[in-house]
């Protein structure tokens, strides 16, 4: 174990503290009547603490962040938290519901974020992972951010398939072909243009 350095100490301290405040914002943006009965919240404050909080903190007790990598990770995590507080000051008030439930929102949103990708704050969570592995590069921190990778495209195709199935299919369909999952989707110029 090392004694970590004041600038890492700080690092070490918003990285893992990224990840509680996405599970005690996420209580308290998303529509559900109980969140201990969404299979959705379960699954992300396990995801949340279990692959992020404590890789992040275990390993930056073991290994020095090279400042470089801090320097990316601290960008990094100012992304993901700040397209994360913008999605939900977005939808605040739209009954959105959490992931892998069967809630539907009353509408599409287009709106902030939203124009360009369809799941912003799913990648806000991929941001953060992605800045621990930025700071921590290490076997433990790659297979977090596989796994979350994973899981958080599982949960945008669950969430996708609740859409399909219900009165919002068709604008949805049209609104997949303008936004990417996660990236913005590059349009090409009409032919002939």
């Amino acid at each position: 174990m090392i004694v970590p350095s004041a600038a890492q100490a700080v690092l070490l301290v918003a990285l893992g503290g990224t990840f509680v405040h996405f599970t005690i914002a996420g209580g308290r943006t998303f529509h559900s009547a109980n969140l201990a009965d969404e299979p959705g919240a379960l699954l992300g404050q396990f995801a949340f603490y279990v692959g992020g909080v404590m890789p992040a903190w275990f390993l930056g007790l073991h290994q020095v962040v090279a400042p470089a990598n801090g320097i990316i990770a601290v960008v990094l995590l100012a992304c993901s938290l700040a397209l994360y507080e913008w999605s939900r000051h977005v939808i605040w008030g739209r009954r959105f519901g959490l992931g892998w439930g069967d809630h539907v929102p009353e509408a599409i949103c287009e709106e902030g974020p939203y124009r360009r990708v369809r799941h912003p704050i799913y990648l806000s969570y991929l941001l953060a992972y992605a800045s621990v592995l930025v700071a921590l590069p290490h076997w433990l921190t790659a297979g977090t951010f596989l796994g979350a990778v994973i899981l958080f495209t599982h949960g945008a195709r669950h969430d996708e398939r609740v859409i399909d199935s219900s009165a919002l299919a068709a604008g949805y369909a049209a609104y997949r072909e303008r936004c990417g999952m996660f990236l913005p989707r590059v349009s090409r110029p009409a032919p002939g243009r």
